[in-house]
C-alpha cells in the first residue's frame, strides 16, 4: 500500500481486528529484529508499534530505486517521440542511485538536455 502511494494508517475497508491480524502476520514473516519479552519470546505489540517497526526496517535496494527512474525516462522519451521528435535525437541516460546521507529527503530529478 505504501509503494502505491497510500498511507499505512489509511486502511479503508479493513476492520481493526483484521488489520491487527495482518500486521502480526507481516511482522512474523519479516526478516527483522523483533521485540522480545523478559523470557525471550516475541512480544505482542500494538498496531501502531508494528507499523513503526515495519517502516523502520524496510529495505530498499538500488534496483527498487532504479526501476521507476527508468520507467519515467522511457515514458518521457515515448511522449517526445509521439510529438514527432526523431528517435535518433532522444537518449536515455543511465539511472543513478544515490546512497542516502544522514538526513536525506527522497526526491526525483528529471534532466533534459538538447544538442
Amino acid at each position: 500500500m505504501v509503494k502505491d502511494g497510500g498511507s499505512v494508517a489509511a486502511t479503508h475497508g479493513i476492520s481493526l481486528a483484521d488489520r491487527v491480524a495482518l500486521l502480526k502476520e507481516v511482522c512474523k514473516r519479516a526478516d527483522m529484529p523483533k521485540p522480545r519479552n523478559a523470557i525471550g519470546m516475541n512480544r505482542d505489540e500494538s498496531a501502531e508499534n508494528m507499523e513503526k517497526l515495519l517502516l523502520a526496517n524496510i529495505g530498499i535496494t538500488d534496483d527498487a530505486l532504479r526501476e521507476p527512474a527508468v520507467q519515467r525516462g522511457v515514458a518521457v522519451r515515448d511522449y517526445l517521440a509521439s510529438r514527432n521528435l526523431p528517435l535518433e535525437r532522444l537518449f536515455l541516460g543511465a539511472a543513478k542511485t544515490v546512497l542516502p546521507e544522514v538526513k536525506c529527503t527522497p526526491r526525483t530529478e528529471l534532466q533534459l538536455a538538447s544538442r
